[in-house]
């Protein structure tokens, strides 16, 4: 006998919507810092990095600018990734047309950010950001749908 689940389980869910555009919101203005306050930035947590690990006696050269960076990216798409798949409520056997929906929104996000980036002084749009980017969203959002799918009976 199927299970039966309420109708709400299978719509989007608004306070994840909600939640996403927020983290939409916070990447696109991240995009909007000229590019030597984001380089000092990055360099800043570069350094606090280094000394943390230098602390407890770990080797710490191997933490570089580009690496924290690309890191950035990373993790904040995979953060993206896993609200939207709370959001679109993304599980083993979801509509196909709602996960082409997510999928398409995590491409999107990610171009209009590097395209964003074109335009503000210092900073680039980067093809290879934006393959990062959805690297991370597909993640998250996997990682999030196996343990959404873990969690249901």
């Amino acid at each position: 006998m199927p299970v039966r689940t309420p109708a709400h389980e299978g719509s989007v869910r608004a306070p994840w919507l909600v939640a996403m555009a927020v983290m939409v919101l916070f990447i696109w203005g991240n995009s909007l810092v000229p590019g030597t306050e984001s380089g000092g930035l990055s360099l800043t947590v570069v350094a606090t990095i280094r000394d943390a690990l230098d602390a407890l006696g770990i080797p710490s050269a191997w933490v570089t600018n580009f690496l924290v960076r690309k890191a950035a990216h990373f993790t904040e798409y995979a953060v993206l990734g896993i609200l939207a798949a709370r959001a679109f409520n993304l599980r083993r056997g979801a509509p196909a047309a709602r996960i082409l929906f997510a999928c398409a929104v995590l491409v999107l996000v990610p171009s209009i950010d590097e395209t964003i980036q074109l335009f503000v002084a210092g900073r680039s749009g980067q093809v290879t950001d934006v393959l990062l980017d959805c690297c991370g969203a597909a993640t998250g959002a996997g990682l999030a749908a196996l343990v959404s799918s873990l969690r249901r009976p």
